[in-house]
């Protein structure tokens, strides 16, 4: 079931943006980082900087999910890069 739903993704774009999006925003740290810092100090964290981090967190990790399957899709025999509009067969 989980492989079938990562096979929905475009593997290219969701490793992109979903790596893009588990270190944003760059400057002036990333959230991770900065929630991170405020943990370790002590720092109660308010529910919407725990939502920050799973939805963060969670980009990272969809991102690496689906790079996975990729390799193992490709050790299996490979996945098929063309689509049938694109070879002209249907």
């Amino acid at each position: 079931m989980l492989n079938r739903f990562l096979d929905l993704f475009p593997p290219s774009m969701t490793i992109l943006f979903g790596g893009l999006y588990f270190i944003m925003p760059i400057m002036p740290e990333p959230h991770l980082v900065q929630k991170a810092a405020m943990l370790m100090n002590g720092t109660a964290l308010a529910p919407i900087d725990w939502f920050d981090v799973v939805a963060h967190f969670a980009g990272g990790v969809l991102a690496i999910l689906v790079w996975r399957r990729e390799r193992e899709l490709q050790a299996m025999g490979g996945r098929d890069n063309t689509s049938p509009d694109q070879d002209g067969d249907q």
